[in-house]
């Protein structure tokens, strides 16, 4: 029985797997007073009377499952949005993550559409109590979401997160250049902190031919030959049905135990909890076009597995899993890329995304740097950030100066005590 469906043809004025989303602002009725929905027991306070603004933080995993329309229509208005800040992924998330009580889902209504939200949960680090964002480490970007067209929703956000009491310190770990929560953050009333994070590559969409001559004729020559071989093999790509994704996500993730066994792979890929998030996240990622999975099959045989997150003008490559019979064979690397490719210029995207990450496989296709920010927000007040700040910037410096000094065995010890970390935080 063939389990998958034919790669989308979605675009412009071409019809896809339905959203429940609509573009505008008038299809977002959810939780608002005097309504019985399953958030009736928010902590809803209604701004300045005669606007019909109110705001809530959402505590229960119920109420924001309840939201997702509302939640989708801000995030398709919210033109910097990533993947990452959908409805399904960070609901997704919350579920497979955070512990009960600790949500801490910040939205602000104007009457019954959702202007602005952060999603975003309670953490303690040391003496500190944070807010950070829904996704943790296996979220590559970070933002809020705030309509532009409201000129007061940041402001708003701002507010009802004030409200908020038992955190000292919002702590955004990677923000892109263009997100919302740049702007944002130049209206907090507290003290604002930004660091370097990590560095994304990626690519302009263009047809692979295209892609190639951005390259060095030498290294052009050298992929040339390996998509002749790949194009030689009968690989067929598939993409994989909503209704199917939890046989797929089991299968991806064995392909990538497999790819990664005796290396220093990431240890949260093959936990319980992420096998959950995923299969949690993406069939309604799938539906409204916010995701795709994708299977490389040869000779029938699965051998090949990948998630591509798909933004308003980007698809991106988040996970994948490969048979290591396939790697014998053929340069996967090249493979992964050249229909993702393929499939960013069908979907009319402007850039194709390897995130984070410099990988040398990413480099050789001479990709653009998109470096990250670290925005720390502090609460304001007497207690200020309670030392969380500088020690942060300890942190950062440390970790700075490891990678630019060690070499040799010290380097090799260093990133295995590292891995043993990962390890230990994967197994709870």
């Amino acid at each position: 029985m063939d389990r998958a469906a034919p790669l989308p043809e979605w675009g412009p004025g071409v019809e896809g797997p339905e959203t429940g989303v609509t573009a505008g602002r008038d299809c977002t009725p959810a939780i608002r007073p005097g309504r019985r929905r399953p958030g009736d027991d928010l902590d809803l306070r209604p701004a300045e009377a005669g606007r019909g603004f109110a705001s809530a933080v959402i505590d229960e995993q119920a109420d924001f499952d309840a939201l997702a329309a509302a939640w989708d229509d801000l995030w398709a208005r919210t033109p910097s949005a990533t993947p990452f800040q959908t409805h399904a992924w960070t609901s997704a998330w919350a579920r497979a993550y955070v512990r009960p009580g600790q949500l801490a889902v910040a939205t602000v209504w104007d009457d019954d559409v959702l202007v602005a939200a952060a999603a975003l949960h309670r953490i303690r680090r040391g003496p500190v109590r944070l807010l950070a964002p829904l996704g943790g480490e296996i979220t590559d970007h970070v933002d809020v979401l705030l309509d532009p067209h409201v000129a007061d929703a940041g402001a708003r956000l701002t507010e009802a997160l004030l409200r908020l009491p038992g955190w000292r310190v919002l702590d955004l770990p990677e923000v892109l250049p263009g997100a919302a929560v740049h702007s944002w953050a130049r209206g907090w009333p507290g003290r604002v902190t930004r660091a370097a994070a990590s560095v994304n590559l990626g690519l302009p969409a263009l047809p692979v031919a295209e892609a190639l001559a951005r390259v060095p004729a030498r290294t052009a020559g050298t992929l040339r030959r390996k998509l002749r071989r790949i194009d030689g093999q009968g690989i067929e790509v598939t993409a994989v049905a909503a209704a199917d994704v939890p046989r797929a996500v089991g299968d991806l993730i064995r392909l990538h135990a497999d790819q990664w066994a005796g290396r220093r792979g990431n240890p949260e890929h093959l936990t319980d909890r992420f096998r959950d998030h995923l299969t949690g996240a993406l069939p309604a990622m799938i539906e409204r076009r916010q995701a795709l999975l994708v299977e490389y099959r040869l000779g029938g045989e699965l051998v090949a597995a990948e998630v591509d997150l798909v933004g308003h003008d980007q698809l991106a490559y988040y996970l994948a899993g490969i048979s290591p019979a396939l790697r014998e064979r053929i340069d996967t690397a090249v493979l992964l890329v050249s229909k993702a490719l393929e499939r960013a210029t069908r979907l009319e995207k402007r850039e194709y995304s390897f995130l984070r990450g410099d990988e040398d496989y990413k480099l050789r296709w001479r990709p653009d740097e998109v470096p990250a920010t670290r925005i720390l927000l502090g609460r304001p007040g007497p207690l200020g950030a309670l030392g969380y700040f500088a020690a942060a910037g300890a942190r950062r410096t440390l970790f700075t100066v490891a990678r630019r000094t060690l070499r040799g065995p010290a380097y090799e010890l260093a990133r295995s005590a590292m891995h043993l970390v990962r390890i230990r935080r994967a197994r709870g």
